[in-house]
């Protein structure tokens, strides 16, 4: 039983499938279209892509998992439809999270200045291995989503509502998992990402906030353009950090509310974490020149000619 009508949650969800998907297919298709110009496919454009096309699969198997649940439950509870679904819903959410702690790694290694000649052999090669790093968090994520293909099962358990008339069965469906542990797992694997999310966002913060003061201290004048954009760059780490800590804190409230799917605490987490796709394309076109320039141009904005991502949006 839900406390709100399910036709009202599809809505929502309905919602964020349009959005999301117009938001990533905008950025596939304009470094599709920039590629062609200029025929260079830096790292960044590719972890870039890669998280908008996981958004968008992601995106898509949330819907299928509301309206099944909610319109078509006698469907959606047989265990050909639910236990594949699940295991697809938590690797694409892990390829996508995972993927996004490669943006941040990789802008970490280009901002951040360490010294050392291993660091700088690192800088110098790293963008050689990002295709590797992708390829290795999207098959992990993979690996660990699908063991709950075997763990999981439907616990139904019927009622009988008795009336003067007729009697009606009622049913209730909760997921549940034969181990009692694989969630905790993932929450756990899950707080992992976010402790490497945290690291590197904060020490990009902490090197921009740092050069905004040089800057500052050096050249008051002419570096006003610069630390525009340093502050700019600054922003949009911050933006994704904030998303990240909000995405785990409510993925670990759905992990933790299971038994009760139909409660209020349950579904505002689960619309929450639905919101991810989007908001993570928001966040890259509003932070990477190319695109907010293309968006700008396509509403008809005036774009600023001047760079407003330096390192952090450019490689």
């Amino acid at each position: 039983m839900y406390f709100i009508n399910p036709l009202i949650v599809v809505g929502i969800h309905i919602s964020f499938l349009v959005t999301g998907i117009l938001g990533n297919l905008f950025i596939l298709i304009v470094n599709f279209h920039n590629w062609l110009k200029t025929q260079d496919f830096n790292p960044s454009m590719l972890i870039i892509n890669s998280i908008a096309i996981i958004d968008i699969f992601l995106q898509g198997a949330i819907v299928f998992h509301v309206v099944t649940n909610f319109l078509f439950l006698e469907f959606y509870i047989q265990a050909w439809v639910v236990k594949p679904l699940v295991a697809i819903l938590i690797s694409l959410t892990f390829s996508s999270l995972w993927c996004s702690t490669c943006l941040c790694f990789y802008y970490c290694i280009k901002i951040v200045n360490i010294g050392g000649s291993f660091y700088y052999k690192l800088k110098a090669r790293f963008p050689v291995f990002v295709p590797w790093i992708l390829i290795t968090s999207i098959a992990t994520s993979w690996l660990v989503g699908l063991p709950i293909y075997w763990d999981l099962y439907m616990d139904i358990r019927p009622l009988t509502d008795l009336t003067a008339a007729n009697v009606t069965l009622i049913f209730t469906a909760t997921i549940k998992s034969r181990c009692e542990c694989i969630f905790q797992t993932y929450n756990l694997l899950a707080g992992v990402t976010l402790a490497a999310i945290l690291v590197t966002a904060g020490a990009i913060v902490i090197s921009l906030c740092k050069h905004m003061i040089r800057m500052k201290k050096n050249s008051e004048g002419s570096g006003n353009s610069r630390l525009r954009s340093h502050l700019s760059a600054t922003k949009t780490v911050t933006s994704l950090l904030l998303q990240y800590l909000i995405f785990y804190g409510f993925l670990s409230s759905i992990f933790i509310e299971l038994d009760n799917p139909g409660g209020f605490i349950f579904l505002f987490s689960f619309i929450v974490v639905s919101t991810f796709p989007t908001l993570n394309s928001m966040i890259l076109i509003t932070g990477n020149r190319k695109l907010s320039n293309s968006l700008k141009k396509l509403l008809g904005v005036r774009a600023h000619t001047a760079n407003t991502e330096v390192t952090v949006t450019t490689y």
